[in-house]
């Protein structure tokens, strides 16, 4: 799954564990880890950036701004000839909001969720664990579904919200759950909920909100069993993706791997260079269909 075009974004170059971008008219120099060639563009080319985040030696960051950035800054997403709208705003993770490697993944949630409303008759309920800033809510929300959009951060809930009003979904369609994901879908199972789609994009390590510890290794499995016992076992989906050193695309499809789906396809995420042919890594991923 790999981005390669979208409006007001451009990768322009990579290396030394850092990237080069143009985000929303802004030219940007943020950290990469994977990145660890030697970039193709100058010096020259990479001292225009504006916008600069630095990482501190406790593990975090902060932004330099040439020029401070717009507080109304947006990225906009089309499909189906739906306008979507996302929130940008610069962290000091060197985050904006927006994971741009995820693009594929909207439109391949977009059209299950359009694919299971047709068989259901009906909204399909969705999950979006680990949901961050809700841009993947928003599509499946523009494609009919019912959103639980689960995230620990009170501060990522309310910036999503904001992306929802841009966007002029209907409110209703996204229910903003500040809940650990774990006791999310423990509380939908005691309740007999069940679901038609889960969204699963957890972090390698990070809390719950009552300071959960969460460490991907350790908890997945876990994790994908909770998920199962609360989906629909007869039409469903699972897209699982994983950011976590070491971890291979095998290892995640055994780790959904479960007789009720039909197809389990399992890959790489990443987004192309405009000006070459390099693939920057981004993760990988497992998504099943029954």
């Amino acid at each position: 799954m790999i981005t390669e075009n979208l409006p007001q974004y451009e990768l322009l170059d990579s290396g030394l564990g850092r990237k080069l971008e143009i985000i929303s008219g802004i030219k940007v120099n943020r950290p990469s880890p994977q990145a660890i060639w030697k970039p193709r563009l100058s010096n020259n080319d990479w001292g225009l950036a504006s916008s600069n985040c630095i990482r501190t030696k406790d593990g975090g960051g902060k932004w330099e701004h040439k020029r401070e950035p717009s507080s109304d800054l947006t990225i906009p997403f089309v499909i189906d000839e739906k306008k979507l709208q996302f929130k940008l705003k610069f962290t000091s993770f060197g985050h904006c909001g927006v994971f741009f490697e995820q693009i594929p993944v909207w439109i391949w949630l977009y059209d299950q969720v359009k694919k299971q409303k047709e068989k259901l008759g009906r909204a399909p309920k969705v999950i979006n664990l680990f949901g961050y800033t809700g841009c993947a809510s928003l599509v499946m929300a523009a494609a009919g579904a019912e959103v639980f959009h689960v995230d620990s951060s009170k501060g990522v809930l309310d910036w999503g919200k904001e992306s929802l009003a841009l966007s002029k979904i209907d409110a209703k369609s996204v229910r903003w759950v500040q809940e650990d994901a774990q006791e999310f879908l423990r509380h939908s199972f005691k309740k007999n909920f069940v679901y038609d789609g889960i969204l699963a994009d957890p972090p390698s390590w990070g809390h719950g909100v009552k300071k959960e510890l969460w460490e991907f290794e350790k908890h997945i499995s876990l994790l994908i069993e909770s998920m199962n016992a609360v989906l629909n076992k007869e039409n469903s989906f699972l897209f699982l993706s994983c950011h976590t050193h070491g971890v291979q695309p095998e290892a995640l499809k055994n780790l959904i791997f479960d007789k009720r789906w039909k197809t389990i396809h399992v890959g790489e995420l990443g987004v192309k260079h405009q000006n070459d042919a390099r693939i920057l890594p981004a993760g990988i991923f497992s998504a099943a269909v029954s």
